[in-house]
């Protein structure tokens, strides 16, 4: 019997040791790559500018899976309306360091703070938070109010998340659930992400990406520490603390959202009652590229 378990914690022990090793280095996937790679104090960040100049600043945070590709369809919309873009990529996702640790709050805002210090941005900006990234976005509302001049949210998560059984899993379960993510991850997430949510070859482009991001070093950790630091955090005193700052705040939403449920929105009304929300019919959780026209007019009225 003990040799059965020497066997089978050898092979477990091996196959989590193998799917980290075989994974592409993040040194090697910056080969050729365009934009700004910034040293901050938890590591480098890779970063691009867009649009004109002297426009006003909008910084946009992307979500949990993602990284900066994610905006690319909505760039345009954004710089022809006058903002200067900033994107970057989270730590942990497309061409930023795998720096370890829990991907706390504080952790995510070093970054932020960081980064804007590195580009000498002292103006309130406008931050753009999609999905994880209106957590980021409204965290950083509360902790420096007059550092930001609005705030929008694009299917915000920390006011209720409903997760795959997958997902919710490696989530709740450390140890194992570690395991299941790194050595199962790559397969269950291919399959999840294999049919883009539509024929538009910008939005097949992302899912490719994203599929992609599957095969680089620290990607799957990064997603599980996410998972159980940053995006279990409840954002209604956040929001409260926003309304009571007067800060401009637009909340847009899709209607058939399989992630972010629709009691969201009701929650955000509760804590600020102030808060413009925009609620886009059939739109499910990838706004910025499955219903970029809209998410830009919404922007454009209403701000």
């Amino acid at each position: 019997m003990i040799w059965i378990l020497l066997i089978l914690t050898t092979a477990i022990g091996g196959a989590f040791l193998i799917a980290r090793t075989q994974r592409i280095q993040i040194a090697d996937a910056r080969k050729g790559a365009t934009g700004g790679f910034y040293q901050l104090r938890d590591g480098v960040t890779h970063a691009n500018w867009h649009g004109p100049i002297d426009g006003p600043i909008a910084v946009c945070i992307h979500g949990l899976s993602t990284s900066s590709y994610v905006w690319g369809p909505l760039l345009p919309h954004l710089t022809a309306q006058g903002y200067r873009v900033l994107t970057y990529d989270l730590f942990g996702r497309g061409l930023s360091d795998r720096p370890h640790g829990p991907q706390t709050r504080e952790f995510f805002l070093r970054q932020l703070r960081d980064l804007l210090a590195a580009n000498k941005i002292e103006v309130p900006v406008t931050l753009i938070g999609y999905s994880m990234g209106g957590c980021i976005a409204s965290a950083r509302a509360v902790e420096a109010p007059d550092q930001v001049s609005r705030l929008i949210l694009l299917a915000p998560a920390g006011l209720g998340l409903t997760w795959d059984r997958f997902t919710k899993f490696i989530q709740t379960w450390p140890i194992l659930g570690d395991w299941v993510g790194e050595v199962l991850g790559p397969r269950v997430y291919r399959i999840l992400w294999a049919r883009a949510p539509s024929d538009v070859p910008e939005v097949q482009a992302i899912f490719k990406q994203l599929r992609g991001e599957l095969g680089r070093e620290g990607y799957l950790q990064a997603i599980i520490s996410s998972l159980r630091n940053m995006l279990i955090e409840d954002m209604d005193e956040d929001h409260i603390l926003i309304a009571k700052s007067g800060l401009p705040v637009l909340a847009i939403w899709g209607g058939s959202d399989p992630i972010i449920p629709l009691k969201a929105i009701g929650r955000l009304s509760e804590m600020n009652r102030n808060a413009i929300q925009v609620q886009l019919a059939g739109a499910g959780h990838g706004l910025p590229y499955t219903h970029t026209e809209a998410v830009a007019d919404a922007i454009e009225k209403n701000l």
